[in-house]
């Protein structure tokens, strides 16, 4: 079942904020922070962000519902064996994606339709 884009927005918020929290501690523990620390903290949270921005986006894209595919080598009806988790290596960094997956029974091949 897909998020609605209110859910998708609330997922990316709370991604945020965890960093914000998570940059503003980090930045009270240490005692004396020169420029080229600040620039470093920025780079790894901006780095961060961006994956698990992503990742809640490519995730929300994959959830949407896909009638069974044809095989592409026999035409068959692929049969839904469930949802399976992978991690897929973008721009941004590696992203976990849970994705639904089919089964071809007379070609034993298996597919994921594209998010």
């Amino acid at each position: 079942m897909s998020r609605s884009r209110a859910e998708i927005k609330a997922a990316i918020m709370a991604k945020i904020e965890g960093l914000v929290d998570q940059t503003l501690e980090e930045g009270e523990r240490a005692k004396r922070l020169t420029i080229n620390d600040i620039e470093d903290i920025v780079l790894d949270v901006r780095a961060e962000l961006s994956e698990q921005l992503t990742e809640v986006l490519v995730q929300a894209g994959s959830e949407a519902a896909v009638p069974e595919p044809a095989c592409s080598e026999c035409g068959q009806e692929m049969h839904y064996k469930g949802l399976k988790r992978r991690y897929v290596r973008m721009r941004t960094g590696e992203v976990q994606i849970e994705r639904a997956y089919y089964y071809c029974e007379g070609c034993q091949r298996g597919f994921f339709p594209p998010g």
